[in-house]
């Protein structure tokens, strides 16, 4: 039959999702396309206009697609018409049934569109050459755009064809399986992950009432103690006093770690709110740093900020960027050595500001710098002067700067001291 100059391929299928799928693909790239919904149809219309090629579904009601391959080439003027069968590979006798009913062709569902055009292009170059070819046994055919010559009798093409396309059909198990496994252990990570956000909500909301319960108590003592050193100051001894300071001391650490509990049951629970209002971040800064100088003072560290100037209003949630800035500045003082010094700068890196509080302590040994941003690490650095932590501050310092689209990082060096970095975007 000879060509035409617009191959003409008929497409026998009876999803019309998958018929109108294939025309398009067919007609981008230049062929006349019709379409039929089952065998008989198809055979219909071949006796009206015979095509150049047929592409079938085998899987088809009235007369499946062997069936129509089997007639198509037991009639002496349709033999000729190359079929193209389409299989998802899932039975190997799909072969052996194409092979009987005279099939040129297989094309495994699901399939990408250049594949497709590239079999077509190479079933229509290999009936030209067929056209041409000698009285030798040599055979020559196009494939994957390459022409190649087959020695091989027709026996030896078939044991070949059989055995690759049983070892594709067995990959195609494999690739099965290992799609079903990992569906499997995704549906069992899945429900893992809902276990644990389950307890995470539970292990939030313990803490949470635990805070709440325990914050007004400790409020009591501290202001009792308080309230009975003044009282007392003059008239007992030395040795009272101090165990009344070391009561203070001890229900404001534990009302401060009850604070912090709070807020990371907050962090946590996903309920942290940022109100944002314009702030004069460097006058926030320079407040945060005339408070802790108090504190500074007792070891006789100097606080020194060195901002940059014309920085415009940023987007803040004021008290929660106080919490952070007096949060790194008293880190700074606790860890910095007596007599010593702790700096803030703060200035533009190219659309971000960055501020840096630098002290002068120990340093963090790198094997340890992970554990920082981390709920209550185990570190080897101790404060300068016993001063307490309670291991919960750079995780919400974190927290609250990244609600702030920005970054926070640490970089230490042993015996010269430790500087955290936070960058935020510049509005």
């Amino acid at each position: 039959m000879p060509m035409t100059a617009r191959p003409n391929i008929l497409i026998v299928e009876d999803s019309p999702t998958q018929t109108k799928l294939l025309r398009l693909i067919l007609e981008e790239n230049g062929y006349h396309v019709e379409a039929a919904e089952d065998g008989k149809n198809a055979l219909e219309c071949v006796r009206t206009r015979q095509p150049d090629l047929i592409i079938t579904d085998i899987v088809m009601p009235e007369m499946d697609g062997f069936a129509l391959c089997k007639a198509l080439k037991s009639d002496p003027r349709t033999k000729s018409i190359p079929v193209m069968l389409l299989t998802s590979l899932s039975d190997p006798e799909d072969v052996i049934k194409g092979l009987q009913a005279g099939a040129d062709n297989f094309l495994t569902k699901p399939y990408e569109d250049t594949f497709l055009v590239s079999c077509i292009q190479n079933i229509f170059a290999n009936l030209e050459m067929r056209k041409k070819r000698s009285t030798s046994s040599e055979i020559e055919i196009m494939f994957a755009g390459q022409k190649y010559h087959i020695n091989s009798d027709r026996m030896q093409i078939i044991d070949l064809l059989l055995s690759t396309y049983e070892n594709a059909v067995q990959k195609n198990n494999e690739l099965h399986k290992a799609h079903n496994d990992l569906m499997e252990a995704h549906r069992q990570l899945e429900q893992k992950n809902y276990e644990l956000e389950k307890v995470n909500r539970e292990k939030t909301h313990f803490l949470s009432v635990a805070a709440h319960d325990l914050r007004n108590p400790l409020t009591i003592i501290y202001t009792t103690a308080d309230l009975i050193t003044e009282e007392l100051k003059e008239k007992t001894s030395a040795e009272t006093i101090e165990f009344l300071e070391m009561i203070k001391q001890s229900s404001k650490f534990m009302r401060d770690l009850i604070e912090e509990l709070l807020d990371v049951s907050v962090i946590d629970s996903g309920k942290l709110s940022i109100n944002l209002e314009l702030v004069d971040l460097m006058e926030l800064i320079r407040n945060n740093v005339s408070l802790n100088r108090v504190i500074a003072g007792r070891k006789q560290i100097t606080v020194e900020f060195n901002p940059q100037k014309d920085l415009p209003l940023f987007p803040l949630d004021r008290k929660k960027i106080e919490q952070v800035f007096n949060n790194l500045i008293s880190n700074a003082i606790k860890y910095s050595y007596p007599k010593s010094r702790v700096s803030i700068d703060a200035k533009r890196e190219k659309d971000n500001l960055v501020i840096a509080v630098h002290d002068t302590g120990q340093g963090i040994p790198p094997a340890e710098m992970d554990k920082l941003f981390k709920p209550f690490p185990r570190l080897s650095v101790k404060t300068t002067s016993g001063e307490s932590s309670t291991g919960l501050g750079l995780v919400i310092v974190r927290k609250i700067v990244e609600a702030h689209n920005g970054k926070v990082w640490a970089e230490s060096r042993l015996n010269i001291g430790t500087t955290f970095k936070i960058s935020l975007p510049i509005p």
